[in-house]
Parts: C-alpha cells; sequence; structure tokens
C-alpha cells in the first residue's frame, strides 16, 4: 500500500487523511483496513499488531505473539477495559517467559524511537458486533495495528456541530462499545473549530478546543494534534484514568497543563534556578498538573537520580481531595514502582527526611513547624507548594525551606496577585529566577476564552438584607486591608472580633428573612435549571439557624449544614451540635450533592468546601460572610464549573447573590490588578442589558416580516423560504440559543414582563424550524426548561400545527397536498418524512422502502442546496410513490417473504447482474433459502459467515468487486441493516 493515493473524494469529504498524512501519518483505504481486520466485528490490524509485537519483543515465539493478540481483542469493552488497554500501549503489562522463567514487559509502541512504529489513518471504519447495531467512525487513527484515536467530522453549517459529535460519541459509548473499546482519543471537528478529548464517559464539559495561533486554523490544527512525536507523548504522558465518588473518569490534560508540566520538569532539571510560580486560575486543573509533573520526575530515576518529591498541601480539604478522588493516581504511581508516603505528623515528616526517602511524599504545610534545619541536604529533592500564597505565610514556609536548602521550590497558585505584602511576597519567595515572577501563567480570562471555567456573575439581595456599608468596611474591610490579611484563619479571627457585624448577620429575624428570599430564589431562579445552590454562612451559629430556617420553608432533605466539629458544642452550642452531621453522613452528602437527582440541593457551609471541593451541578453562591482577596476569588470559584446535563444543556455562567455588600465594593474586596479580574466578576445587570438588546434585534429580524394568510401559512413561508438555506437556519439557531440562555438565567423578572410574549414567539418559531428540518420523525426541539413550559400551554395557536404533523407517503397524499395551499419545499419535507417514519415503524415494508427512502432523502437535500425546485422535488417524489406503490403491490403477489422481495426489489436493475444474464428474482429465492439455512445469522457469527458463502455460489458470473458489492447489499437486507456497521 505505499503507493496508495488519496482520492479527490476523500480529500472533500474527509480533508484531515491529507493533513494527517503530510505529518507521517499512512493513509489505508477502509477496504484494506477491513482486510487487516479480519471483518468487520474486530477492531485490530492483525497483521501490524503481529508484526508489531514480533518486532519489539523478540523473545516472543509465535504462539506467544497470538496469545496476547487474542488477550487484547478479548479486552471489555468498558472506561476499566479502556484504561487496561492503554496500559499495554505503554508497555505496563507484562507476559510470562517460559525460557528465562519470569515475567517480561510487553512492547506495543516504541515511545523512544518514532521510525519503530507504523503510523495509519484510514476513514469510514465500519464495526458489527454479532447480534447488535454496528456503527461507523469517519475516520481512525491506528498506531502497530492498535487503534488510538476515533474522529467525527460534522457539517459547518449545521449548529451545534461538536455538541451533536459528543452525543454521537455517547450513542457509541450504548450501541457499539467495542467501537471505543481501544481509542484512547476522541476528536469532533466541523472544519471550523476542531475539538478533542477522550473516549468514554463522553461529556461536552470535557472537551477542549485546540488553541492555534495560524489563520489556517483546521489544517494546522490537525498537523499539531497528531504530529507523530506529540501524539506519542499524548498517549505516553497526557491521559489519565482517576476514581471520583465512586467512579472510575477519564481525562486528557489540555495544552496550559502540558506546557506548565514541560517547564516544571525542566526547571526542576536546571541545576541553577531553584524557584519557581506555576498560577493557573481555579478550577483549571492545578491538582492534575502538579501530580503529573511529579510522575514525569519520579518516572526518570536516571535523569533525576532517583529524586524526591514534598508535596505540601495547606488545609484538610486539600489533604481530603488527595485522599479521594485521585487516589487512582496514586496507586497507579505505587504500581509503577513509585513509593508513595503521607507524613501524619511532624516527627514522620522528620523521620521521611533524616531516612532520605526516595519517591513522593505528600505533607501538610503545618508538620513543618519546628522541623531541623538541614534535615536534608540532597539537591534532587523538589517541593510541590499547592496554594503557595496561603502555604508560604508566617513561619511555616520557612521552617520548610530551611529544612531542604538545596531543594527546588514549585508554588502552585490559582488566584491572581495581590496588591498585598502577601501577595507580593509569595511572587519574591517562587519567582525569583523568572522576570515577570513566575514560570507560567494561566489566566482566569484564558480560562473563560477557553471554556475551562466559566464567568461569574453577581447581583446584591435586597438592600434591607445587606450588611451596613459603613459597619462592612469599619469591622471587616479596612481592618483586614490594614492587618495585610487575606488567610482564611486570620480573616475568622477578625469577623470574631467584628462584634457589630456579626451580630448583625446572625440576628434571628435577618436569618429568617434571609432564609424566605433563598428559598423563593432558589425555587424559581436555580430548580427549575436542574443546579443546586451553597448559602455561606458567616460562622456555624449561623449556619445552623440557617438549616432550621430552611426547613420551615423547603422540604428538609433539601438542605444540609456541613461545618466543623466542635466536642464543646454539646454544651455551648447545643444548636450547633444538633445540627453537626456525623462524618459518615457528611462523606454520603459531599458524594450525593454532586448528582443532580439526589439530595440535597442546598448545602449550607462556613470554611469547608470553600476549597477543594468541586461539584459542576452548582450554579448560585448565597454569600452571607464577609470575604476578601484570595479567599474570597476562592470561595466563588466553587460555582464557575463547566457542566451539561444530561440533556446537553451547558452552564453558562456561576452566580453569586451577596447578601453582605462585599462585591459591591469588589475593589476593596479584591486586591487584585484589574487586567486579572476585569470582566470575569461582573454584575448580573450586564447581562439583563445583554438580553433586553438581543431580544429587541432578534423580533427585528425574525418576527416582524410581512406575510399572508393564517399563523400556520405564515410560518410556514418563514421557514420553508427564508430558512430552507442553512445557513441562515444556523444563523438563527445560534442567535435564539444564545438569547435562551439569557432567559433561562435571568427569568422570572419584573423587567422581563413585557417581552414575555416577544421571546414566546421566538421560542415556537426555534422549535417549528428545528422540527421542520429534523433528521428523524417526532423530534422535539431542545427548548431549555423554563422556556418549555413557557411555551408547552398553547404552542399550536402560534402556527405549529401542521409543522409537527407527518403525512402519508402514497401516490394519493401527494396529489391531495399539490392542491393545498402553502410552500411546495414544506410539503416535501412532510413527506420525506412521512416515508421515514413507515420505513422505521413497519418491519415488513423496510426492506422494500429503503431504497426509496435513500432517494427521496438525497432528492431533500437536492432541495436544501437549491439544487432543486420546490415543484421539481414533487414530481421527483412523485414518481417515488408511484414506484413505493408498485413496490406494495408487487410485494403481496410474488409470495417471497418481506426480506427476500426487498432482495428483488434492490436488485432488479442492477446492470452487473443483467450483463452477467443473472435473475434478481432467482436471487431473491436463494436468498429465501438460504436464509432459512441460517435462521440465526443475524446473531451468530459463523452462520453469518456460511451465509454469505452461500449467497457467493449463484454470483460466480459476476467479477470479484461487483460479487462482493451484491452480497454485502444482500445481507444488509436479510440482516436488517448495514453489515458494514452503519448506524
Amino acid at each position: 500500500m505505499s503507493g496508495f493515493a488519496i482520492g479527490e473524494a476523500v480529500t472533500v469529504q474527509f480533508p484531515m487523511v491529507a493533513h494527517a498524512a503530510s505529518v507521517g501519518w499512512k493513509p489505508i483505504s477502509p477496504e484494506e483496513a477491513r482486510r487487516k481486520r479480519g471483518g468487520d466485528d474486530t477492531m485490530l490490524l492483525r497483521d501490524e499488531v503481529e508484526a508489531a509485537l514480533s518486532r519489539f519483543n523478540p523473545w516472543m515465539d509465535t504462539d506467544i505473539i497470538r496469545q496476547v493478540v487474542e488477550k487484547l481483542q478479548a479486552i471489555a469493552p468498558t472506561i476499566e477495559g479502556n484504561r487496561d488497554m492503554l496500559s499495554w500501549l505503554r508497555g505496563e503489562r507484562q507476559w510470562y517467559d517460559e525460557t528465562e522463567q519470569r515475567h517480561r514487559p510487553v512492547t506495543l509502541i516504541d515511545f523512544d524511537s518514532l521510525g519503530h512504529n507504523v503510523f495509519h489513518v484510514t476513514w469510514e471504519w465500519k464495526l458489527k458486533p454479532p447480534a447488535r447495531k454496528g456503527n461507523r467512525a469517519d475516520v481512525m487513527f491506528v498506531i502497530n495495528g492498535l487503534p488510538v484515536c476515533i474522529v467525527e467530522h460534522k457539517n459547518p453549517k449545521d449548529g451545534g456541530a461538536i455538541d451533536r459529535g459528543v452525543t454521537q460519541l455517547k450513542r457509541y459509548e450504548k450501541e457499539t462499545p467495542e467501537l471505543i473499546g481501544p481509542p484512547q482519543l476522541f476528536n469532533v471537528t466541523h472544519l471550523i473549530d476542531y475539538w478533542y478529548g477522550v473516549t468514554w464517559n463522553a461529556n461536552r464539559r470535557f472537551m477542549a478546543r485546540w488553541k492555534q495561533e495560524r489563520e489556517e486554523t483546521y489544517k494546522f490544527a490537525v498537523q499539531a494534534f497528531f504530529e507523530p512525536t506529540d501524539f506519542l507523548r499524548t498517549l505516553q504522558h497526557w491521559i489519565l484514568f482517576y476514581v471520583e465518588d465512586g467512579e472510575t473518569r477519564k481525562s486528557i490534560l489540555r495544552q496550559h497543563q502540558r506546557g506548565a508540566i514541560d517547564k516544571i520538569v525542566a526547571r526542576c532539571a536546571d541545576r541553577i534556578k531553584k524557584r519557581a510560580l506555576i498560577w493557573h486560575t481555579q478550577g483549571s486543573g492545578k491538582t492534575f498538573t502538579l501530580l503529573t509533573a511529579a510522575r514525569l520526575i519520579l518516572q526518570d530515576k536516571a535523569r533525576f537520580n532517583n529524586a524526591t518529591v514534598i508535596l505540601v498541601v495547606d488545609r484538610t480539604e486539600l489533604e481530603g481531595q488527595l485522599k479521594g478522588w485521585v487516589e487512582k493516581l496514586l496507586g497507579e504511581m505505587q504500581s509503577q514502582d513509585i513509593p508513595i508516603r503521607r507524613a501524619q505528623s511532624k516527627d514522620e515528616v522528620r523521620d521521611l527526611l533524616r531516612a532520605d526517602r526516595r519517591g513522593l511524599i505528600i505533607s501538610m504545610i503545618h508538620k513543618f513547624e519546628g522541623i531541623d534545619r538541614d534535615a536534608n541536604t540532597r539537591d534532587n529533592i523538589y517541593v510541590f507548594i499547592d496554594e503557595a500564597h496561603r502555604s508560604v505565610a508566617k513561619d511555616l514556609g520557612t521552617y520548610m525551606m530551611a529544612a531542604v536548602p538545596n531543594a527546588t521550590l514549585i508554588g502552585f497558585t490559582g488566584t491572581p496577585i495581590a496588591k498585598t505584602a502577601q501577595g507580593e511576597g509569595t511572587f519574591k519567595i517562587f519567582g525569583v529566577d523568572d522576570e515577570k515572577g513566575y514560570l507560567d501563567k494561566y489566566s482566569i480570562r484564558e480560562s473563560i476564552d477557553d471554556e475551562t471555567t466559566l464567568p461569574i456573575r453577581h447581583t446584591m439581595a435586597p438592600s434591607d438584607m445587606a450588611a451596613p456599608v459603613e459597619l462592612l468596611n469599619k469591622e471587616f474591610l479596612e481592618l483586614a486591608a490594614a492587618e495585610g490579611i487575606s488567610d482564611v484563619d486570620e480573616l475568622n479571627k477578625v469577623l470574631d472580633r467584628a462584634v457589630g457585624l456579626r451580630t448583625f448577620l446572625t440576628a434571628d429575624d435577618r436569618v429568617e428573612k434571609v432564609a424566605a428570599y433563598v428559598a423563593q430564589h432558589f425555587q424559581e431562579k436555580v430548580l427549575p435549571l436542574g443546579y443546586k445552590a451553597f448559602l455561606v454562612g458567616v460562622n456555624r451559629e449561623a449556619c445552623a439557624k440557617y438549616k432550621r430556617a430552611l426547613d420551615k420553608l423547603l422540604p428538609p432533605e433539601w438542605s444540609e449544614a456541613i461545618y466543623t466539629e466542635s466536642a464543646a458544642d454539646i454544651v455551648d452550642k447545643p444548636l450547633v451540635a444538633e445540627v453537626q452531621l456525623s462524618p459518615e453522613k457528611e462523606a454520603d452528602v459531599r458524594v450525593l450533592f454532586k448528582k443532580p437527582a439526589e439530595d440535597p440541593k442546598i448545602l449550607i457551609v462556613t470554611d469547608k468546601l470553600l476549597t477543594g471541593y468541586d461539584a459542576p451541578v452548582l450554579f448560585c453562591m448565597y454569600l452571607d460572610k464577609p470575604m476578601r482577596d484570595h479567599v474570597l476569588l476562592q470561595a466563588i470559584a466553587r460555582v464557575n464549573r463547566p457542566y451539561v446535563d444530561a440533556n446537553g444543556v451547558q452552564k453558562r455562567i456561576g452566580l453569586v447573590v451577596d447578601f453582605v455588600g462585599v462585591l459591591r465594593e469588589l475593589k476593596k474586596a479584591l486586591k487584585f490588578d484589574d487586567s486579572d479580574v476585569s470582566g470575569v466578576i461582573e454584575d448580573l445587570d450586564l447581562m439583563l442589558a445583554q438580553l433586553l438588546d438581543k431580544i429587541g434585534k432578534s423580533k427585528a429580524e425574525y418576527l416582524d416580516v410581512p406575510g399572508e394568510g393564517s399563523p400556520d401559512e405564515r410560518l410556514e413561508q418563514v421557514i420553508y423560504g427564508r430558512f430552507l438555506d442553512p445557513e441562515p437556519r444556523k444563523a438563527f439557531f445560534e442567535a435564539y440559543k444564545e438569547l435562551e440562555g439569557l432567559w433561562e438565567i435571568l427569568s422570572p423578572s419584573p423587567e422581563l414582563r413585557d417581552h414575555i410574549g416577544t421571546f414566546k414567539r421566538l421560542a415556537h418559531l426555534y422549535a417549528a424550524v428545528c422540527n421542520a428540518y429534523a433528521d428523524r420523525v417526532g423530534y422535539v426541539a431542545d427548548l431549555a426548561y423554563k422556556t418549555l413550559r413557557l411555551v408547552e400551554e398553547n404552542a399550536t395557536q402560534d402556527g405549529l400545527g401542521r409543522l409537527t404533523k407527518t403525512v402519508t407517503f402514497d401516490l394519493k397524499t401527494l396529489e391531495a397536498l399539490r392542491s393545498e395551499p402553502g410552500p411546495d419545499e414544506g410539503k416535501v419535507f412532510n413527506l420525506v418524512k412521512g416515508l421515514q417514519r413507515e420505513a422505521d415503524e413497519d418491519a415488513d415494508a423496510a426492506p422494500i422502502l429503503q431504497t426509496l427512502k435513500d432517494r427521496a432523502e438525497r432528492i431533500l437535500k437536492d432541495l436544501e442546496s437549491r439544487n432543486a425546485t420546490g415543484l421539481a422535488a414533487m414530481d421527483l417524489l412523485a414518481a417515488i410513490a408511484r414506484e413505493r406503490d408498485e413496490a406494495i403491490k408487487a410485494a403481496k403477489d410474488s409470495g417471497l417473504t418481506p426480506r427476500a422481495f426487498g432482495v428483488y426489489w434492490a436488485l432488479k436493475a442492477d446492470a452487473a447482474l443483467q450483463n452477467a444474464g443473472i435473475s434478481a428474482m432467482e436471487i431473491a429465492q436463494e436468498s429465501e433459502t438460504q436464509s432459512a439455512r441460517f435462521p440465526n445469522a443475524r446473531v451468530n457469527v459463523d452462520e453469518q459467515r456460511r451465509l454469505r458463502a452461500a449467497l457467493y455460489r449463484p454470483l460466480l458470473g459476476l467479477d470479484g468487486e461487483s460479487r462482493v458489492r451484491v452480497v454485502d447489499a444482500v445481507l444488509a437486507i436479510l440482516l436488517g441493516g448495514d453489515p458494514d456497521g452503519d448506524a
């Protein structure tokens, strides 16, 4: 295949193949790939896998190679099996060598010598497991015979292309999991944007846009993503499996994480520069970044001389996170011969350093207090300090740095440079070796642009509940600023001294008033979206009071309070003790809160869960505790995690309802450079202004159009006139969805009162356009939750009547439609939908109607692309309708089974058969006979193969290519669906 040329059709349909070939991937045709796989029910190019095993493992004989291949083919098509496959790809699995009487690592990919591997790219990769629906991937990338990346292309003229690509991968996961069993990566593109993610647990939230700087984005994205050396690094290092809330998850490090890791590893290898700061905003995957960097350093024992990495965290919350969702990563590091130790006490930290332990050591910062100077003077100790702006506060950082004086110190922070002594001090400590004060930066703005995090919008609660401005300034903001305080514990001490402020915030009558507002706001604006909320009280007493107040207004199971425990509470603070959860109950609540369908829906907190706790379903924070600087930014960042629900609806913002007034005094509360937070935390009123502007423009653009006739007729004129072309249709979809997202967040609101009618009409129009051009019968437009309730009561009166119906596809109906009012284009769409429905719902008619349906759908495409008029399309459909009526009658008269007759009808005009003098009716009768011989062919692979062989015999008069084509067509009809795995 070395001389294989990429045909023009392939480069038009899948230009990715040509771009990949230009960087070293070898194209092979679908037919060649299928031959190498040995059919449509396997995923490996077996000859290539066998050759790679022989090439990289000379100790293997033919029998061992066969066993290994069979082992690979038998890996379960689950996320756990996918993780197992990655271990094989990475050379982490072993096989017993009988000759040497020992287990030896198995190499499938040579990550060190690029030229030793074979890189293939192919397209139209079809998979048809026995007895189940098949599917077809657009493009598949294969290394040494092993599929590694599956790609879906979507039409750039269609709206929501990326979302549809993710939906398709989810469909594979349910219908044909074998198709994504071996591949590790998933790409989806519409030739404009290029997105990448991983196979399994597919979610729009976990897809990332490949960032490029070139103008020719698509071509360069393909070439950059699939450049063989970098692609091998992705397989080897950047894919992570972990366990979160008891479920195995999979992730791929994004570009900002990869770049930072490379810089960290290089800095740790630098003999001169010994400090660095990694400044990556909250929610951008900082923990994965630092753990992967640690793993690469500890794995490379030669380069780093069997190093020690000390991971320093500063709060129990963060240590708890390390014990939870990264436990799988730590376990994998241990399986790769990397020792991991958690220091449980100050004495254990001292002993580990004195004993010169290698590997990963995890410790909280306070365990370094009082440690001996020069506890270990090795220069290949690398200290990774999470939340560096807090961890080096006071004397703890001094103790730590004195204990390991020759260590390289890498600080990690998620918040910007603060204009405080402590904030600047962090950058002075870690940034001394870098001109800008940091080694790598990933800002809040970049994160939002990349959709790694969401923008935060805030709004003030009613003024009668907010803390008096003078009291807030005097007792908190000014005092904290004067003392240069931004640490959470120190801020809590300031609040303890703020008697007037604390008294105001915890007053019983105010707590009742705030709880009533929260209950109403949550039910009207948060619950209908399917999201959850935090209520942040000033202290534990306030949390307990809020729980008691909310229980009077909402079901008690909707809320839980989580805060630290004190043994004295039972006497000193009985309400706090009464509401306090047991450790076991708290652990359950933490997990259940992350699940949209489970209670609780509101967590009441004061310190716990405001750092290190990620719950993407968290949308709204009711803030009733004064905070500032890093503490405030970290707390409100809990709501900025992207989230996509089961219906594909995306969370667009995180919302903070401020009962204190700190966000009203934003410049006092966040003493950061304006460039770092500008446009990131903004007033909700800006969204209201955007909505009003967009709804006005949409009304003028889409609703204020001239027309005559009934509402149904006017609507049809718009839909099949203006929106027949996919480009304006896509533009309308995008404009509507943006408007709908704003409406969902802001409604109900008195400012929207005069715009309800306009928005409802736009929603009706969107639903009508979606249904008119849907690619399946019975499609229901994806209206969002509040919008759906708004329009579903009286949708038909605004012109949805005929557009949501389908008609019977026959000549009588078609001729009757000709005389009815309305555009011919609409009639064509309804007729084709009728044919689609009949083919889908009538099992006996389906084999007969399939080819007719295909032709009708091609007419529809010509109509959309303006290659045919509505009148011409009606004439073409009339010919198909006559043929359909003729076929149904002929089927009844033939005496054949429906599927056998479907074979005859599909082949009766086949030129190759006619030239060879072979009767289509005889082939149909033979197919009926052979189907009776092999009744289980649809579920039994062996019978299917024998049926195929039997069907070849009466076709010996055809050339080889025609014979295969005809047999494939016959099997597709007999077995119900495309034997090549078409969806």
